[in-house]
């Protein structure tokens, strides 16, 4: 294989990669809430509308407190210490 050939295909493959991570999250309003919700959130059950996050925010909607929506979105990845190793039993 010829190294631009290499070169493309890593290109594109990296693009890929990153365009499944850095989709939009949908989140969910109603016509007269000010909120916006996660699509199971309890508190809204029937006339919710799908939209970007992005767009909810520059339209004035905020995060509902019980769902949190942008949680996820927001908070960095956690990188594995200690910690997170699973105990294990000694007799």
């Amino acid at each position: 294989m010829k190294k631009s050939n290499i070169i493309t295909f890593a290109f594109l493959l990296l693009f890929g990669l990153m365009s499944h991570f850095v989709s939009a999250q949908t989140v969910y309003v109603t016509e007269k809430g000010k909120k916006y919700h996660k699509k199971n959130c309890s508190i809204v059950n029937e006339g919710k509308k799908g939209m970007e996050l992005a767009e909810a925010k520059k339209a004035g909607y905020t995060a509902c407190g019980n769902c949190k929506p942008d949680d996820k979105a927001a908070a960095p990845a956690k990188k594995a210490g200690a910690a997170d190793k699973p105990k294990v039993k000694t007799k």
